[in-house]
C-alpha cells in the first residue's frame, strides 16, 4: 500500500513523529510512506497550524531517522504547501533546492473573498464568487509546476449548501486546468473519516460528481488518508480507491507501489 499524504505533530493538530507513522506503515503492510507535513513559510504565516521555519530541519531529521529505522520502507520527504505566488521561490529554491525534499503537495485551504482570506468549516456557504475564487485559486497553484499533486480539491464540499451549477463549474475549472497541466488530483479519504468521527459537521467530501467531472476530463488521481495520528493510517483508502473504479479514474503511483 501507499500513502503519501501524512502529518506528524510538528504542525501542531495532529500526533506522532515520522518513526511512529513508520512503524504504523510496516504493521499494516505498507510499502511506500510519504510525511508531508503542513509547510513552514519564511514569515512563518499561520503558525499556529504548521510547524516553525526553525523546526524544518529537525523535521528532516526526523523523516531520515525513520528511514534508517525501517529501511524496509521506501520513506519520502515532502510537505503540504499552501500556494501563494509570493512562496513560489522559497517552494522551488529551498524545500525542493536547497532541503531536497522528495515532492510538494499543493492545497489551498485559503481563497480571497471581498477583500480577506476566506476558509472552510467557519459555518460560511460559499456563493459563485467564492466557488470562482476559490477555483482561480487551485487553477494556480496546478499552474505552478510545483506540486506533485494537488491535495482535496473538492474540499469546498466542507462549505456549500448543496451541489449545484456552481460547483459543477468549479469543478470543471480545476479538472481542466489539472488535464492540462498532467497534475493527478487527490482523492482524499479523510473527509469520510472526519464525518464518522464529527456525524454533526459538514464535511461531506469526497464528493463523487467532483469525481465524475475529472473522469470526464481523464485526469489522473492518487488515494491518500491525510493522516494526522499513525493509527489512521490506512483509514478509509480502500473506500477511496472503489470511488475511483466507481469513476473510472485511472489512479498513478508516483513513487511505486
Amino acid at each position: 500500500m501507499v500513502n503519501l499524504h501524512t502529518h506528524t505533530s510538528r504542525c501542531k493538530h495532529a500526533v506522532g513523529t515520522p518513526a511512529d507513522y513508520a512503524a504504523a506503515a510496516a504493521e499494516k503492510g505498507f510499502t511506500v510512506l510519504g510525511i508531508a507535513d503542513h509547510t513552514p513559510f519564511p514569515d512563518n504565516r499561520w503558525a499556529s497550524i504548521r510547524m516553525d521555519m526553525a523546526e524544518l530541519d529537525d523535521y528532516l531529521a526526523d523523516v531520515q531517522e525513520a528511514r534508517q529505522l525501517y529501511p524496509q520502507l521506501k520513506i519520502l520527504t515532502g510537505a503540504e504547501c499552501e500556494y501563494f505566488p509570493e512562496y513560489h521561490t522559497f517552494f522551488k529554491d529551498v524545500l525542493l533546492g536547497e532541503k531536497k525534499m522528495d515532492y510538494l503537495i499543493g492545497s489551498v485551504h485559503f481563497y480571497p473573498y471581498h477583500g480577506e482570506m476566506k476558509g472552510f468549516w467557519s459555518g460560511f456557504k460559499m456563493d459563485r464568487e467564492a466557488l470562482m475564487s476559490y477555483a482561480e485559486t487551485y487553477t494556480a497553484m496546478l499552474k505552478s509546476g510545483l506540486f506533485l499533486f494537488g491535495a482535496h480539491p473538492d474540499t469546498f464540499g466542507a462549505s456549500i449548501a448543496r451541489w449545484d451549477e456552481n460547483c459543477a463549474e468549479c469543478a470543471e475549472r480545476i479538472c481542466a486546468a489539472a488535464a492540462s497541466m498532467n497534475v493527478p488530483l487527490e482523492i482524499n479519504a479523510s473527509g469520510w473519516l472526519k464525518a464518522a468521527q464529527h456525524p454533526e459537521s459538514p464535511l461531506p467530501y469526497p464528493l463523487q460528481p467532483f469525481w465524475e467531472i475529472a473522469a470526464e476530463h481523464h485526469v489522473k488521481v492518487v488515494v491518500n488518508s491525510d493522516a494526522h495520528a499513525p493509527e489512521v493510517l490506512d483509514a478509509y483508502l480502500e473506500k477511496g480507491y472503489r470511488l475511483a473504479e466507481q469513476c473510472g479514474l485511472e489512479i498513478v503511483y508516483p513513487f511505486g507501489r
